[in-house]
């Protein structure tokens, strides 16, 4: 089948917006973790998050088109318009080609749906509720967002796996690609910080309480202090390209999709399982056609959970012990960004694979001592001139959904 290369990355994340910003930080430790007023406004349990620069508005959106943008849409035109700058493509010609949109958003806008429901209870009148609310909050919005600011009339779709849910858009788009249905997808995913759905995880009690004075100390991964995960908004998105169209421009690469695979856990609906997630890292080295050896990186799904950590450390420990292999998680310092996450940390990947260096798991003071077998990458800044060749990144999420994608440097 064809081979899928990364030719553009785009990213807003709480750590910056735009790569050089995002590998800054990356390398120096810098945490993107705040006090979040609207969580301290509604007295929730967890009172820190990650926060991305939701409202910055793209200068190239019609006024008329604006009005249907949520901070989902913004975001995802952002980090779009640097993929597309990075590799190489004018917006003008994007009508033109062969090319497909898949986005993801796990969880986003419930406080619109809330508000505009308020606000009609208190009156009792249609007139009081926007009449683009649906545009606006509907799972598919970014996705919209996209073909309309970019004239692109290929396929476009939303996908939504929970924390899965943007590796999972650029693995169906890497497929499509494969395939030979289109020489480009755009693929990645948003999603927006939102108190409700900070209430419902704090209904879990799945958040960190512990760190409400100190914010960028809350994101704990494999640190026998973590006590939950955080929450964080952003957007990530990739453009996909077949080795024969980015031959035929004479574009550039950044990384090649050189495996990936997803399953489900079919157990439980919020706790992993590690049988499920040391098979979905199987397959995706199988289908990269290389060895467990061969992955000099892994960038784990690693939230900071108490019972998530060791899944997913034991998953890894039946497939990599005694491998030359770095581990970290970079949710330490941006935080969990639910549906953008699997996309950025790919991203993240890919920008380590290329610049040959691992980034420092933030406040990774004292690990479990059954994670002591592993090589998890800690301080306060990253390790510099790793040989790298292969990166493998994790995305476990609620309600089952694996993958596991292989990238290879080029």
């Amino acid at each position: 089948m064809e081979s899928v290369y990364i030719t553009g990355r785009g990213l807003v994340t709480p750590l910056g917006t735009g790569l050089p910003a995002n590998e800054e930080a990356l390398r120096s430790g810098k945490s993107g973790i705040v006090t979040i007023p609207s969580f301290v406004e509604h007295q929730l349990t967890s009172q820190v998050g990650g926060l991305a620069q939701e409202d910055v508005v793209p200068n190239f959106i019609d006024r008329k088109k604006l009005r249907f943008c949520s901070p989902v849409g913004l975001m995802s035109v952002i980090a779009v318009e640097e993929a597309l700058a990075e590799a190489g493509f004018q917006k003008e010609e994007l009508p033109s080609l062969r090319i497909a949109i898949i986005t993801g958003v796990a969880a986003s806008s419930y406080h619109e749906i809330y508000a505009g429901t308020a606000t009609y209870m208190k009156e009792m009148k249609l007139r009081t509720v926007s009449p683009v609310i649906i545009p606006r909050v509907m799972p598919s919005s970014a996705a919209s967002v996209l073909s309309l600011a970019y004239g692109i009339t290929g396929e476009m779709y939303d996908i939504s796996a929970a924390c899965a849910t943007s590796a999972i858009a650029v693995m169906v788009g890497a497929r499509l690609v494969q395939s030979g249905a289109y020489d480009l997808v755009i693929a990645g995913g948003a999603e927006q910080l939102d108190w409700i759905e900070a209430l419902g995880f704090n209904a879990i009690r799945a958040l960190s309480t512990n760190f409400n004075d100190d914010p960028p100390s809350s994101s704990r991964p494999f640190d026998k202090r973590r006590d939950g995960f955080v929450l964080a908004s952003g957007a990530a998105y990739v453009i996909l390209e077949s080795e024969a169209h980015l031959k035929k421009r004479g574009g550039r690469p950044v990384s090649r999709i050189a495996g990936f695979a997803s399953n489900s856990n079919g157990k439980d609906m919020v706790v992993p399982d590690a049988d499920s997630s040391r098979d979905v890292m199987l397959a995706a080295i199988r289908a990269a056609g290389i060895r467990p050896q061969d992955v000099n990186y892994i960038n784990t799904h690693g939230t900071a959970t108490p019972v998530g950590d060791p899944v997913e450390m034991a998953a890894i420990e039946s497939v990599f012990k005694g491998c030359d292999t770095a581990i970290n998680s970079t949710k330490s310092q941006t935080g969990h960004m639910v549906g953008a996450t699997g996309a950025a940390e790919l991203i993240f990947s890919s920008i380590m694979l290329e610049k040959s260096f691992v980034s420092a798991t933030r406040n990774l003071e004292e690990p479990e001592d059954a994670f002591l077998w592993a090589d998890l990458v800690r301080g306060t800044h990253a390790r510099e001139g790793v040989p790298m060749r292969y990166a493998l990144s994790n995305s476990f999420a609620f309600g089952g959904s694996n993958i596991a994608v292989v990238l290879e440097k080029v």
